[in-house]
């Protein structure tokens, strides 16, 4: 037996979770403690003990079923999540004969909707968007009339402003629950009380809201040593980035019983997470790193702008690794398993609270120690005081490159020196249409987070030259730089752009734009509000122009949201980079 039904409500059996999960439930716990199978136990033994599935049908090998056979609907976030959810799944129900599936967008999205039509399905999980889509259009044949059990995962991602119309359309394409016994669950490491006002809304008057967090019980992100460090320039991120793994290894090597150094680096902004993989893997390739003892180090790369297929061999080659870093927007930061990570790097100030709790739920799982970091420049102080008031997060200064002048020649033969001169070679070999591109994603988070747009706009093209190599900022277009409120400020470069065609800068194709970086969307046109897991990107002119609401079904028109529609922030949490094509989508 899996997990046992008693009196309405499901118990948990030796799980992290040792609280009942009622039918209509809120479920809270600390990143780490088992969410995932704590629900997909009873949620499959649900489907078992259900007397209209066919069991006769139904044995140690998946055989084939209606399309309409669904009895469990999980709704998660992000791809990742739900393709990371369907394996854990697929485990479990090894045996028992039940077809697990998924719907996502991206390149697997008729792939998954095929195999649910040709082999049906018992267990559908997917991205909000996506599921949508599928429901709601009779020719996909897939529907869900004998629905026993609704699980959202993150729901505190799911239920804001921006995933609540989906979830609300998508259960009125399901069975009215008050004529269907039906269990709905959520689960959430954090529960805002924004996000507890909507899940008011969302779920019966009768629900419960389980927490398992104690209240003597020291929450991860309070108990995982937190260290910041100012960093003189945005320029010098990488180079303490890389010190801190040197350093780290040096320990290794001098005989300090230390974990093989496993890193998530986040960053605010897709292009800079491009930008900084890419200078570190040509810091892997040069001969000086083969020859060192950081050799097997793996540098490996997520993002939205990524097709599924790369960015789900990243997740599995990063969780198989033994020592690596991964350069990752939001889209791993919730609910992702990756074992043994000993430091999350934080690269400036999130954008809330709820942010900067999840990526630091990266590491210290599973009993294990770990260690997060934040890098930020010291104009964010404002909004580094406001939205991470209180969190245990204590100054470091052992990192000498985060405060190098790199404005000034430096030594190759000081310590500093010679870390500052792997991060230009590697910057060297990155396309300056990314760099572009990532001064424009970083242009967006730095004016919303620096204490003036001033001291952004400084500390921006100083990274621009001094860390970038590059000649001179890139040009903003004069209605750019009035709707950012920019107009008035020294140092924006201003312009249409022609120079950063000509010289490799600006670029107006989208993903055909490989001579430039500013690109004003979809494949040929439009502004893009791409959110952090990319899905359901605003305002996008799809493949033909126009507004789309389509995403992948958007291509002739219609106010887009995104890939797969199904995975993006609400609109209160998008940064300036979303305003653009997805080559800006975090």
């Amino acid at each position: 037996m899996i997990c046992k039904f008693v009196d309405g409500f499901a118990l948990e059996l030796n799980g992290s979770l040792t609280h009942y999960l009622f039918f209509f439930s809120l479920a809270q716990a600390k990143t780490g403690t088992g969410k995932t199978l704590a629900f997909l136990l009873p949620t499959l033994q649900n489907i078992l003990n259900d007397p209209s599935v066919d069991m006769s049908r139904v044995g140690r090998r998946p055989t084939r079923a209606a399309a309409s056979e669904i009895r469990a609907l999980i709704i998660s976030p992000t791809r990742e999540l739900a393709e990371q959810i369907a394996v854990e799944a697929k485990k479990v129900a090894f045996g028992t004969g039940l077809l697990v599936q998924t719907a996502v967008g991206g390149t697997q999205k008729r792939a998954g909707l095929t195999k649910i039509q040709q082999q049906g399905c018992h267990l559908l999980i997917g991205t909000p968007g996506r599921l949508k889509d599928i429901l709601s259009d009779p020719w996909t044949g897939v529907s869900a009339p004998k629905l026993n059990t609704l699980i959202l995962d993150e729901a505190d991602r799911l239920l804001d402003q921006g995933f609540a119309p989906d979830i609300a359309e998508i259960q009125r394409l399901l069975p009215d629950p008050t004529k269907v016994d039906r269990q709905t669950l959520m689960f959430s490491a954090t529960v805002p009380r924004e996000v507890l006002q909507m899940v008011r809304q969302t779920l019966k008057p009768d629900f419960k809201h389980v927490n398992t967090v104690r209240e003597d019980e020291i929450p991860t992100h309070k108990r995982v040593p937190q260290k910041v460090v100012y960093t003189r320039g945005l320029e010098n991120s990488l180079p303490a980035l890389l010190e801190l793994a040197q350093n780290w290894q040096a320990r290794r090597d001098n005989g300090e019983d230390l974990r093989p150094f496993k890193a998530i680096a986040y960053f605010n902004s897709t292009a800079e997470t491009k930008v900084s993989a890419d200078a570190f893997n040509a810091i892997a390739r040069s001969s000086e790193f083969r020859q060192s003892s950081m050799r097997n180090m793996r540098m490996l790369e997520i993002n939205s702008r990524l097709t599924q297929a790369f960015r789900t061999q990243s997740a599995d080659n990063f969780r198989k690794a033994r020592e690596g870093i991964l350069f990752s927007s939001d889209v791993t930061a919730r609910g992702m398993d990756f074992p043994d990570v000993t430091h999350v790097v934080q690269i400036g100030v999130p954008r809330d609270r709820e942010t900067y709790i999840h990526r630091l739920g990266r590491t210290a799982r599973a009993g294990k120690e770990g260690e997060g970091w934040l890098f930020m420049h010291p104009a964010e102080s404002d909004v580094y005081r406001k939205r991470l008031g209180g969190f245990p997060l204590k100054v470091d200064t052992a990192l000498e490159s985060a405060d190098a002048d790199l404005t000034q020649p430096l030594s190759t033969d000081s310590p500093v020196g010679k870390i500052v001169s792997q991060i230009t070679e590697g910057l060297a070999q990155c396309d300056n249409t990314t760099k572009v591109k990532s001064y424009m994603g970083q242009l967006g988070t730095s004016t919303g987070n620096f204490n003036s747009k001033r001291e952004a706009i400084q500390a921006l093209n100083q990274m621009f030259i001094a860390g970038y190599n590059m000649q001179s900022p890139p040009e903003l277009n004069p209605r750019l730089m009035q709707q950012m409120g920019l107009s008035r400020i020294d140092g924006v470069s201003v312009g249409d752009g022609t120079r950063q065609r000509r010289e490799g800068g600006f670029s107006r194709g989208g993903d055909r734009g490989d001579r430039g970086g500013f690109s004003r969307g979809g494949d040929r046109g439009g502004f893009s509000r791409g959110g952090d897991r990319g899905e359901r990107s605003g305002f996008s002119r799809g493949e033909r122009g126009g507004f789309s609401r389509g995403g992948d079904r958007g291509s002739r028109g219609g106010f887009s949201r995104g890939s797969d529609r199904g995975d993006r922030p609400s609109r209160p949490r998008r940064s300036f980079e979303d305003s653009f094509d997805g080559d800006f989508r975090l």
